[in-house]
């Protein structure tokens, strides 16, 4: 999981963005009698988000009770900020915030959407908070569906308020057959507290990261089979291991929890494959 630098926007100013840009006059004066609780709604997230608790927002779950004004929110969103210029603006400087416009949530794929991190159709005073929107890919956003969190564990990580790369956390394992298979698995280090961990380990097989990775490391094995044949007659399993080590420190310097250090990392200390590929 990348982190993300929190929006530098206003979520008032954001709601205020997407409700003048409305063409229908009713809907934009229920959106306008809206302000104060999306405000609020705002203010709770954002002081929830940072201790992992959002789960404590259930209070605003289902509100406000009115099923027009429900449907004004969600408008503003799918209107208001995704279809209009005033409220596109925010829209798009919020997707370009990935790093390399990789989703952050799975590191690998190409971010093509904005996610709910409190789904809008339960959520709808959160519908365009930008700490609730964060980029996403459209795999991760479709596996994270509209499921809240129940407890802190359940949460998945937030990319504005969470940092998973302060320590190592994914790790691999070769697995013998015919061809090699690399499996990974997600094993927090002590240093997170037990919370962290857990909401990592959720985090994982939320998005189902090993079966990701693992397609791509079959990949990256095939297309380095003749390579590490030539290096291993050459040298033997030592160079072999001594090039793979080397591609494990380059990776983990670019980003420690990343695939491709956990999957050279294994490679590389596993005698079968560095004796017979």
């Amino acid at each position: 999981m990348w982190t993300i630098p929190r929006p530098p926007f206003d979520a008032h100013d954001v709601y205020i963005a997407c409700t003048v840009s409305m063409r229908d006059d009713e809907t934009r004066r229920r959106l306008v009698l809206l302000e104060n609780e999306v405000d609020f709604a705002a203010y709770a997230f954002a002081s929830a988000g940072p201790q992992a608790r959002l789960h404590t927002l259930g209070f605003l779950s289902g509100r406000p009770d009115n099923k027009d004004d429900k449907a004004a929110l969600k408008k503003a969103y799918t209107a208001g900020m995704v279809g209009n210029k005033c409220g596109r603006y925010y829209y798009d400087r919020l997707l370009a915030a990935a790093v390399q416009g990789r989703c952050p949530l799975c590191g690998h794929r190409n971010v093509s959407t904005l996610d709910h991190q409190l789904p809008k159709s339960s959520y709808p005073l959160l519908a365009v908070v930008p700490d609730n929107l964060v980029p996403a890919c459209s795999d991760c956003n479709h596996r994270k569906n509209d499921v809240a969190p129940a407890s802190s564990e359940t949460q998945t990580l937030h990319p504005y308020f969470d940092d998973a790369n302060q320590a190592r956390w994914l790790y691999a394992q070769v697995d013998p057959g015919e061809e090699v298979t690399v499996r990974f698995y997600a094993d927090p280090d002590s240093t997170f507290d037990p919370t962290m961990q857990a909401r990592i380990r959720h985090h994982f097989k939320q998005f189902q990261l090993a079966t990701l990775y693992g397609l791509q490391a079959a990949q990256e094995l095939a297309g380095m089979q003749l390579r590490i044949s030539k290096l291993r007659q050459a040298g033997g399993p030592s160079a072999v291991a001594d090039d793979l080590r080397g591609s494990a420190e380059s990776w983990a310097a670019h980003s420690l929890n990343c695939w491709q250090n956990a999957m050279f990392e294994a490679l590389a200390g596993d005698p079968a494959y560095l004796a017979n590929g």
